[in-house]
């Protein structure tokens, strides 16, 4: 089974509308390709294996076979994605803190393409059919779901996801070939851009595709021209 750099994308400067795109919301999480075949793989963009800090991911095995997926790691909390909480769960190294940060923080793996199946590419494929394979392929699980995905109306779509405090929407042509490694403009990232004045307290070790700068940044916020955090 072969290996795969990650498709990504680049930036638009505003949300739109188009017959010929399709859109998803973006994620704030761990871009992660699994490799479902006699064992499972699931590794980041940096290809560290996260197999072992997710053992919930597991149930992919009994939820599809012979098959290679893309999607997003993600951790919820009180309705909201927490990707603090989920770097603790990507740098716990003990199997007792593994396990214990598993059973009081468990994570979502959200599938929205599929690369490879039964030893066949699909990257040549158009992105709408391939989603329709990724529908037949995999069964959703209790840790492992399919991303929902809406045609054509992209400005109400990401109106409706910004409303909802998600981090922005993913534009993807239908018609799109999947391009292992490069930042193509075939999928589009839009985001609201937020600017304030803060002082800086501290940061995160980084880790995945940011393991060589940092993970969070510890900020606080000005009030009266005095900083609090």
């Amino acid at each position: 089974m072969k290996k795969y750099k990650p498709m990504l994308a680049k930036t638009a400067n505003a949300p739109f509308s188009s017959k010929d795109w399709i859109f998803e919301v973006k994620w704030d999480g761990i871009r992660a390709i699994s490799y479902i075949n006699k064992e499972l793989t699931i590794e980041s963009r940096n290809k560290k294996e996260l197999k072992t800090n997710f053992p919930e991911l597991e149930e992919l095995t009994n939820l599809t076979e012979h098959a290679v997926l893309d999607g997003e790691i993600i951790l919820m909390r009180n309705g909201k994605v927490d990707f603090g909480t989920l770097l603790q769960r990507v740098q716990a190294s003990s199997s007792k803190d593994i396990k214990k940060l598993q059973q009081k923080y468990p994570v979502l793996y959200i599938l929205f393409d599929i690369l490879e199946k039964d030893g066949n590419s699909l990257l040549d494929k158009p992105l709408i059919e391939r989603k329709k394979i990724l529908e037949e392929t995999v069964k959703e699980g209790k840790n492992v779901i399919l991303s929902v995905y809406a045609e054509e109306k992209g400005k109400e779509y990401y109106t409706a996801t910004i409303q909802k405090g998600l981090e922005g929407v993913m534009a993807k042509k239908k018609n799109s070939n999947y391009e292992p490694g490069k930042r193509s403009n075939a999928w589009l990232k839009i985001k609201p851009t937020k600017e304030c004045d803060c002082a800086i307290f501290g940061y995160t070790k980084g880790t995945g595709n940011r393991d060589e700068t940092f993970g969070a940044l510890i900020l606080g916020l000005y009030k009266e021209q005095t900083p609090f955090s």
